[in-house]
């Protein structure tokens, strides 16, 4: 269900201060029959320091809680924008957006996988964007035309219950959550998360429809538990309801600054294993934006270095400007082995994906 927020932060009504300009020197006397000089009309001065006022209105996908810290750190760089979010599915966002296109209510969209970005893409829903913020971030995460451009990355894992799984018996692999060891003790998203449709996108990239196939029907057989979104996954691991639970890596730091049991298994490592996808949040101007404008500074300031640190230190995600710094205890991307498979590249296949994951059992 949609869920709509009251504005986070209220605008309030910009000044224009008035400079009346004034001649220092005195004018000659006029002489006789001159007509008269006419006194000069004051005229208001360029407004160089005016701050940005207004309001947007983003749609977004991702929870509140993770968001929230985002639009706040915005706020006190941009006080006079009142920023107004309304969460929810990203297949009912989508949906939203498509049967308000001719009439367009939202500024920005914010999805939380690519493949969800791309889909409305090809549909023409974003505008263009090519602002120098949005080229600065790598051309595999971005639009040739900067209409959808990632914010950042997220790495899919395996967490655990610490209290409940010692180090040496854990899955190394993403494959092996379908041993008999682990029958009911698995939790995972099902097939309306964007970010679990994505991952068995690359696997079918990597690995053939058979064996992806086979394993969505070895999670289903092995009475895998499968929940709407990675929350209540990484909730039932931390609450020992559940051993292991495929989830993106931040679910993991979020459940360990808590104070959960948990740890964590970067699967799939070593010259023989296929590495680990990499997904991303993203966001584009809505096509027909009633709020353009202000829609690209909220963009700007997320691929800012301000934005991309709250993103990092709070959310424990990857930022996807380089040379960001980390959140501590966030390991860097490069001493990982990622799987070679590009989401960007592999769309035209979302479709078969989606019809082999329903057909294979998957929720």
């Amino acid at each position: 269900m949609l869920k709509l927020n009251f504005p986070i932060h209220l605008a309030c009504a910009s000044i224009a201060v008035m400079m009346i300009a004034a001649c220092s020197a005195t004018p000659a006397r006029p002489g006789p029959g001159a007509a008269t000089p006419q006194p000069e009309v004051p005229t208001a001065a360029p407004q160089e320091n005016a701050r940005p006022a207004g309001s947007i209105v983003v749609y977004t996908s991702r929870a509140e809680a993770l968001f929230k810290p985002v639009v706040e750190a915005f706020n006190q760089e941009y006080p006079d924008v009142t920023v107004t979010l309304l969460t929810g599915q990203a297949a009912e966002l989508a949906a939203r957006l498509l049967e308000e296109r001719n009439n367009p209510r939202a500024d920005v969209y914010i999805s939380t996988d690519m493949l969800n970005m791309l889909s409305l893409a090809e549909q023409g829903m974003f505008e263009p964007n090519p602002s120098a913020a949005v080229m600065a971030v790598p051309a595999d995460y971005r639009a040739e035309d900067g209409s959808w451009v990632a914010l950042t990355l997220r790495l899919r894992v395996i967490m655990y219950n610490t209290n409940l799984v010692q180090p040496d018996a854990l899955p190394q692999s993403v494959l092996d959550l379908t041993d008999a060891t682990w029958k009911g003790q698995v939790g995972s998203a099902n097939s309306t998360n964007g970010s679990m449709v994505a991952h068995l996108a690359v696997l079918r990239e990597q690995l053939g429809d058979t064996q992806t196939e086979s394993f969505i029907k070895g999670l289903v057989a092995n009475d895998t538990q499968f929940f709407g979104g990675h929350t209540d996954v990484r909730k039932a691991v931390g609450a020992g309801e559940l051993k292991l639970g495929l989830v993106n890596h931040y679910y993991y730091h979020l459940s360990k600054a808590e104070g959960a049991p948990v740890g964590i298994v970067y699967p799939d490592q070593g010259d023989e294993r296929m590495g680990m996808p990499v997904n991303t949040t993203n966001a584009g101007i809505v096509k027909g934006a009633p709020h353009a404008d202000l829609a690209r500074l909220f963009i700007d300031f997320m691929l800012s270095p301000r934005g991309q640190q709250i993103y990092a230190e709070k959310n424990f995600e990857y930022p996807v400007v380089p040379g960001a710094p980390l959140a501590e205890g966030v390991p860097p991307l490069d001493q990982f082995k990622l799987s070679p498979v590009s989401l960007k590249t592999i769309y035209d296949d979302l479709a078969q994906t989606k019809a082999l994951a329903q057909s294979a059992g998957l929720p």
